[in-house]
């Protein structure tokens, strides 16, 4: 498994474990764009976009993350498990 899935593989079964909501959207390039991770946790829409260690999102995964912050949801970018514990503890999930 490429570094990038097996980090997609763990936040999915962290939030599965947790009992969430998760759906990871194939993209073929239409309709609009989205993250790697959309997870629905205690109620609340999360967005998270997966990279390996090192990288950093595009500017439109940037623009999808503010979008879904600026309609009242949580979303940030990862690069691995850890600090995704870390935001959903800093959004109270």
């Amino acid at each position: 498994m490429k570094p990038e899935a097996r980090i997609k593989a763990d936040i999915r079964a962290y939030l599965l474990g947790r009992g969430a909501y998760t759906f990871a959207p194939v993209q073929m390039g239409m309709g609009a764009a989205t993250v790697d991770i959309l997870v629905c946790l205690k109620g609340r829409f999360v967005g998270i976009e997966a990279k390996v260690p090192g990288k950093h999102p595009t500017a439109r995964q940037l623009e999808t993350i503010n979008q879904i912050i600026a309609a009242g949801g949580v979303a940030f970018w990862t690069d691995s498990l850890e600090y995704t514990k870390e935001m959903l503890g800093a959004a109270g999930l």
